[in-house]
């Protein structure tokens, strides 16, 4: 049941991250929650707080609700039964969407061995179910460079084994950021863990996030480092591979598994100029917390221009810079609220007419969501689909209503029928599939994009 809208006048005061609101007036918004503030310890303040609050206050439009439309889940792709030829498509990586300048949308995947993928079509083959979209069965992407050049398994190339993670496009290129690890028992390094036994040994695994970049003149893709390799990392690690006498025995060192990239937002709604990616610290080493930690840049076609949240509630800053820790000293990032977030952040939408972004993870029980107005302070998680990691895994929202304006990176929840969660089935060894559910926000009613309602 959708809220009742309610018409405010408000003068906004400022938000957790300190930027001050705009005015709105006579705009209908759901049911809201004022925020008055707080009065101070004298009671000549106290009265003209007081009195100051019939005219400054913070509208808060209520949290999103959100549910999965359909008891039973759609298969969008099939490892066993949609091939390419004899070649299984199998899937280890989040799904991830744009629509490119000629209108056609792509979805993206890796498989296991950091082969990319791409299903391409318009909006309403990804919609039509069963879906129309179409498998490109050339690969898009070979991320397992060390394959064919040992040379990268050198971990100061930041270059072993690539997976595409999230992708932004502008103009007429599409920009890939992946996770990439070096892993030393992939070339059964000296000192390494070997698996399969319990030898106590460190994995010798060490993440950062590179770019790399295609051109979209063609329907096809064809990813290529966005700089000579080291020089193609976006995020680094904050420190020196170790050597393995003091590496963590488990978890990689570093910053990957980066969500989708989200575009910010005043507290009003409108964008902020900015764009954030949330990446995971997997291991606590160095002065690094374990948890994600949240990146910002003003353009993400820069790989240099990421720079790390201070830890700052109060007054956010972007300071920090992950360069290349062989050649820069870096600070360690400030993890987000890691009672929240103790694993990946696969996805992060903006849905407008509450005024939050709505975050996606998992925990071991379940695919789950959280709220928040700033992207640092989170509510109380809820769960979405109750499952294990092989019933649902990789969870990502994706609304196929954008695209058509401003909207080609589809980071916006619309609830207005073509909102869906993405997430791999692990069916049995070797066997993956694609699933989908429709998201409902079932508190609001939908919010039908057009050329009245831009982003």
């Amino acid at each position: 049941m959708a809220s009742r809208p309610t018409k405010l006048l408000l003068v906004l005061s400022a938000s957790a991250a300190g930027i001050a609101f705009a005015a709105t007036s006579g705009t209908p918004l759901p049911q809201a929650k004022v925020r008055l503030p707080a009065a101070t310890a004298t009671p000549a303040a106290a009265s003209k707080t007081a009195a100051a609050a019939t005219t400054l206050a913070e509208t808060i439009p209520d949290a999103p609700v959100l549910a999965l439309a359909e008891d039973a889940a759609t298969t969008f792709h099939d490892s066993d039964t949609m091939k390419c030829g004899t070649q299984k498509v199998h899937i280890d990586s989040p799904a991830r969407a744009f629509k490119d300048q000629n209108g056609t949308v792509h979805l993206t995947v890796s498989d296991p061995n950091a082969a990319g993928w791409q299903w391409t079509g318009a909006n309403s083959d990804f919609t039509a179910e069963p879906k129309t979209a179409t498998l490109d069965c050339t690969s898009v992407m070979t991320g397992n460079v060390a394959a064919s050049n040992p040379l990268m398994n050198d971990p100061t190339k930041f270059d072993q084994k690539t997976w595409i993670q999230a992708v932004f496009f502008q103009g007429s290129t599409v920009y890939a950021y992946g996770h990439e690890d070096y892993y030393g028992t992939r070339t059964a390094e000296t000192g390494c863990h070997d698996a399969g036994t319990s030898d106590g040994l460190p994995q010798c695994w060490y993440a950062s996030i590179p770019l790399w970049t295609s051109s979209t003149s063609a329907t096809h893709l064809s990813f290529a480092r966005s700089a000579t390799a080291p020089d193609h990392g976006a995020i680094y690690p904050h420190v020196q591979y170790p050597g393995h006498s003091s590496t963590p025995t488990a978890g990689w060192i570093g910053y990957g598994a980066p969500s989708n990239i989200i575009r910010g937002r005043n507290p009003d709604g409108t964008a902020d100029g900015y764009y954030y990616i949330f990446a995971y610290a997997s291991a606590a080493y160095s002065g690094q917390s374990k948890g994600v930690c949240l990146f910002r840049s003003g353009d993400p076609t820069d790989r240099s221009s990421w720079r790390a949240w201070n830890g700052s509630t109060t007054t956010p800053g972007f300071t920090q810079t992950m360069g290349n820790p062989y050649s820069n000293t870096n600070s360690a990032c400030a993890v987000v609220q890691p009672g929240t977030f103790n694993t990946y952040v696969r996805s992060v939408v903006w849905h407008k007419p509450s005024r939050r972004y709505i975050a996606f993870f998992r925990s071991s029980a379940a695919v789950r969501y959280t709220t928040s107005t700033d992207l640092l302070t989170w509510s109380t998680p809820q769960n979405l689909l109750t499952s294990t990691t092989d019933q649902a895994n990789y969870p990502v929202a994706i609304d196929l209503d954008g695209g058509d304006y401003g909207d080609s990176n589809f980071d916006r929840l619309y609830s207005n029928g073509k909102s869906y969660l993405f997430y791999r089935v692990s069916v049995a060894s070797g066997h993956t599939q694609i699933a989908r559910k429709r998201i409902v926000v079932s508190n609001y009613s939908a919010d039908v994009p057009g050329p009245t309602n831009p982003d």
